[in-house]
């Protein structure tokens, strides 16, 4: 039996026990069905057990059975009436381009709900639904790009902000759009926070560390989505010379939409807002 199918068959089966006996039986059901799945399928499978059995009502939920839809439940969530939800332990290995074709043909909302397998409670809950820029090809995105600041009198930089930008995947160097600018909180950027890194840490975590906890405060205090963090750099093309330009560099991707945008944006957008 293929393992979709298998795993469709005791969902199957789980869910009945559930909805003809109660909470304790499915549990069991699923633990007596452990050896029948890889392990990650059967976390998943108890994933979807803990988010109907401890949201159901709340988020008016009907089981689905995944028939390449990308779907285990429709429901409303955060005012999006009978929307699909896809369950999920890891956001990592989910993407946008699993999700691209299916939405553009059913124009339906999804949800990624990532549970904590341990605890049996949503860790999070993440939008998919990115507007079709108007080229009809790519998604877009909000960005946060970090502004460089001045030195003061004693050399040191204070007055750090960040505009928001919305970034159309298929054409961010000439498609984008000022958004907001936040000057709440002392985010120093990019090259400024690694060059004050002692040279002993790992860079790459530092950076990726840095961008998602920025990220999480920006989204509270501009009400935005940001998908990725970026900063203009300089690209030396003469290494002789030195000579080069000015383009947008993104130092952080949100893993869902990694593969929309390129590390690079030919254009310095901090010039153009």
């Amino acid at each position: 039996m293929h393992p979709a199918e298998l795993y469709n068959k005791i969902k199957a089966i789980v869910f009945s026990v559930l909805n003809r006996d109660g909470v304790i039986p499915a549990y069991h059901m699923l633990e007596k069905n452990r050896s029948q799945l890889p392990l990650p399928s059967w976390y998943g499978l108890k994933a979807e057990l803990d988010f109907y059995t401890n949201y159901k009502d709340k988020y008016t939920l009907d089981p689905t059975l995944d028939y390449g839809i990308k779907c285990d439940f429709t429901g409303n969530i955060d005012g999006d009436n009978n929307c699909r939800i896809d369950i999920t332990t890891n956001l990592d290995y989910k993407k946008l381009e699993h999700y691209d074709a299916i939405q553009r043909k059913d124009n339906r909302k999804y949800k990624i709900v990532v549970m904590d397998k341990e605890s049996g409670e949503i860790a999070d809950i993440f939008d998919l639904n990115f507007p079709i820029d108007e080229s009809g090809d790519g998604r877009i995105f909000d960005i946060a790009l970090f502004m460089p600041s001045s030195s003061g009198n004693d050399g040191m930089k204070y007055d750090f902000y960040q505009n928001i930008i919305e970034v159309s995947s298929s054409d961010p160097a000439s498609d984008s759009n000022l958004k907001d600018t936040c000057t709440d909180w002392y985010m120093p950027d990019f090259e400024y926070m690694i060059s004050n890194l002692p040279e002993e840490v790992d860079y790459d975590k530092e950076i990726v560390e840095y961008a998602v906890s920025s990220s999480k405060v920006l989204d509270r205090s501009t009400n935005s989505n940001i998908m990725a963090c970026a900063q203009r750099y300089y690209d030396v093309i003469d290494p002789r010379t030195g000579d080069g330009e000015w383009i947008t560099k993104i130092y952080w991707k949100h893993p869902v939409i990694e593969n929309y945008l390129e590390d690079f944006i030919d254009a310095d957008l901090s010039e153009l807002y």
